[in-house]
Formats: C-alpha cells, sequence, structure tokens
C-alpha cells in the first residue's frame, strides 16, 4: 500500500514493520470509524476484526444509522485504533505525554450482501469477541439482522510514542 496522505509528522516516531502494524490491530479491541457526508465528519467506535490474509477491516451494525447515512453518500472513510500504555508524567506538566501505539488507515467501505462472506466476517468477529463459543452457523435470520462492513484499505500508518521502543516488539506468540 502507498502512503497518499504525509499522516506522521514525526517520522522518528513512524511504525515502518508491518507486522507490527498487524499486531496492534490483531490485538485492538475497539476501533474508531469516520465517515463524512455533506461535509459534516462523524465518528463511531466499533468493534471490529482485521483480517490479516486479506488485509481488510470487517464490522459489523444494524440496518439503520448516522454512519450507514454517511457511507450510502461517501464511502470514502477513516478507521483508527489505538493501544495507549499509560501516561508519562513530566515536570513541568506541559512536558507529560502519553505511551502509545496507533494506526489509521483510509480506506474505502462497503456493506456486504453475499450470505457466505457475511457470515465468514461474522466468523471472524465472533472469533475475536467470543472464541470461548462453540462454532456454530449463523443462520439466515442472524445475517438479515446484521449488517456486515468491509474496509477496502488504500492507506496506512503506524505511530509510537515515545518514538523510540520502550521493549521489543514480539509478534510471535510461540516465542512469548
Amino acid at each position: 500500500m502507498e502512503e497518499k496522505y504525509n499522516l506522521v509528522r514525526r517520522k522518528d516516531k513512524k511504525i515502518t514493520d508491518k507486522n507490527e502494524i498487524e499486531y496492534i490491530l490483531s490485538t485492538a479491541t475497539v476501533g474508531r470509524l469516520g465517515t463524512c457526508a455533506h461535509g459534516i465528519p462523524y465518528i463511531t467506535p466499533m468493534n471490529f476484526v482485521y483480517d490479516k490474509e486479506t488485509s481488510k477491516v470487517y464490522l459489523h451494525c444494524a440496518h439503520e444509522g448516522k454512519k450507514l447515512d454517511n457511507i450510502r453518500v461517501n464511502p470514502n472513510v477513516c478507521f483508527e485504533v489505538e493501544d495507549v500504555k499509560h501516561i508519562i508524567v513530566k515536570q513541568p506538566t506541559c512536558g507529560s505525554s502519553v505511551a502509545y501505539k496507533s494506526v489509521i488507515m483510509f480506506g474505502s467501505i462497503r456493506m456486504l450482501t453475499d450470505s457466505a462472506t457475511k457470515n465468514a466476517a461474522l466468523r471472524k468477529l465472533a472469533d475475536k469477541y467470543a472464541p470461548q463459543n462453540p462454532e456454530v452457523p449463523f443462520t439466515d435470520v442472524m445475517l438479515n439482522r446484521t449488517n456486515v462492513l468491509e474496509i477496502e484499505i488504500v492507506e496506512i500508518t503506524g505511530k509510537r510514542s515515545p518514538a523510540k521502543p520502550v521493549m521489543p516488539v514480539n509478534t510471535d506468540p510461540s516465542k512469548k
């Protein structure tokens, strides 16, 4: 994915390792979906799942609401996740900061209509948020009650503060 926007002013804070960006996306529990229609931005916190195989983000929601109204007008979206570690308190107070990692992406969003694709996306969401539940297929009634959204990522960038990693990032779960 090429970088079209200069999203990270401080290049020393930019996360360039794709594995680290994917790790942040895979472990974050809430993302913020930014939509815009008629010049008015709207942000919605949402549960989501990042599919590493397809490099897409999946979300689910009701069949009506402000974000869907905006998406129907303008499918271009921004999506953000962060991992806040702790507050770094310094004197004077204006020297204080936050230790965090974040990922911001731009892309286009669409509502999935195909039952098999919706089912697969909902399975990924269920596996992330309720892995203890038995894997049972979603019925047509369930699929019809739920709207599933897919973000096709056009550009993605990561950022961390402080600029240098506090500890090395281990994205290989077998080495923990």
